[in-house]
């Protein structure tokens, strides 16, 4: 697993329309999160609230990285309400770009800073974990810091 400090790796994956995309890019021009899932990971379902609440701070790129097909994660994406402002990405098998950034388990979250620099990680679903990357991101774009979630939407924490 990247730690904080260490430089994003130049990593492809493609986005639904089947064109490249290099994950370090997604931070260019402001910080971006980066969620890597299995559509089938129970904490992955767990976390997935989050993502369309991380996607409203304004200057924050999120991007689902799927480890799925592309059926599987618009399946996915319908069911967990992820919308247009979380872009939807496919790191299919041999998981190139899930194993340039380590990722040991799903659901895993890399923060990036612009530039790409890794600010934060995060392994499985912990509240206070999301909430923390929520108020780094909205620190790092100049925004109000949003809880992305609170008591009623669940658990406070699951492996991944």
């Amino acid at each position: 697993m990247l730690r904080p400090g260490d430089a994003a790796p130049r990593a492809q994956v493609r986005d639904l329309a089947r064109r490249p995309v290099d994950l370090s890019s997604l931070a260019a021009a402001g910080p971006a999160l980066l969620f890597f899932y299995k559509g089938d990971c129970p904490a992955c379902a767990l976390a997935a609230h989050a993502l369309p609440r991380l996607a409203a701070v304004p200057g924050v790129a999120v991007a689902a990285v799927s480890q799925d097909g592309e059926a599987e994660t618009r399946a996915f994406a319908a069911q967990h309400g992820l919308g247009a402002r979380v872009t939807l990405l496919l790191d299919e098998a041999p998981f190139q770009a899930s194993d340039a950034f380590g990722v040991r388990a799903t659901p895993t979250w890399y923060l990036l800073a612009p530039g790409g620099r890794v600010e934060a990680a995060a392994e499985g679903w912990s509240r206070d974990d999301a909430n923390a990357l929520a108020a780094n991101a909205a620190a790092l774009a100049g925004a109000s810091p949003v809880a992305v979630s609170t008591a009623a939407d669940g658990p406070a924490f699951r492996p991944g």
